[in-house]
């Protein structure tokens, strides 16, 4: 998101040099981005999403949250100017390809319990995932609402039809543009969020996606002015895919 600071850069290196395989009661609360469903693709800008990649094997324990591994490969992260850590095409990148296929590294679900869901997803993450999860941005216009929870109100994607909300390691650091280069669907079966680019992206162009909100929600809800040259206050909010992040 486009709240982050330069000591993200740092740990996001840290975890690249040691792993190569491997919201209190918030108000108002975004509503976090929404998948498309592929049949709801229809051609033009959002054209049909490329094929879903193979799961990660068995034999690797615990599953990686990204496969294949597109970081430092085809994408990576690095600092923006003034929206923080964003997500970069490391080589050019021809159109209709996968750029991420990623597994949340939390997920938010009601359990109708009085334990909060997620103090016990926090508690289930290794040391590492644990530290990749708070060196996320976080945004929010209420004193009292709890660092995790916005971060997972700052940075997650809608999932499971709506019932959930997921939090991703990388996908989570993918910023704005109300004239997005790139959409995103969740697999169910493949229990992952895959992104794909519209067109041709170069070497060094910033990875996009549309956050779903018109400009003022985008101030209001994520704290930042969008600087796209693409805005517009026009029409009603869009639930997208290629909305939303």
């Amino acid at each position: 998101m486009q709240t982050t600071s330069e000591d993200e850069l740092h740990h996001q290196q840290a975890i690249n040099n040691t792993t190569s395989t491997t919201r209190a009661t918030p108000t108002p609360i975004p509503k976090p981005p929404t998948i498309m469903l592929e049949e709801e693709f229809n051609g033009g800008i959002n054209s049909k999403p490329p094929r879903t990649p193979s799961p990660p094997p068995a034999i690797l324990h615990p599953p990686p949250l990204r496969y294949p591994e597109t970081l430092q490969s085809l994408i990576e992260i690095r600092i923006t100017e003034g929206k923080g850590l964003g997500i970069f095409a490391l080589v050019d990148i021809p159109a209709n390809t996968v750029l991420l296929s990623e597994a949340p590294l939390v997920i938010l679900q009601d359990t109708g319990t009085r334990v909060d869901p997620l103090e016990v997803s926090l508690a289930a993450l290794s040391p590492e995932r644990r530290a990749s999860f708070l060196s996320l941005s976080h945004y929010s216009s209420n004193p009292n609402e709890s660092i995790a929870r916005s971060i997972v109100y700052s940075n997650g994607y809608s999932i499971k039809n709506d019932m959930a909300t997921g939090l991703f390691e990388t996908a989570s650091r993918i910023n704005h543009s109300c004239v997005p280069n790139s959409s995103y669907i969740w697999k169910d079966g493949a229990e992952r969020i895959i992104f794909w680019n519209h067109w041709k992206l170069l070497q060094g162009e910033e990875v996009s996606v549309d956050y779903g909100h018109k400009p003022h929600y985008l101030k209001k809800f994520y704290g930042f002015d969008c600087d796209c040259g693409g805005c517009t206050e026009a029409g009603s909010e869009i639930e997208s895919s290629s909305s939303e992040r």
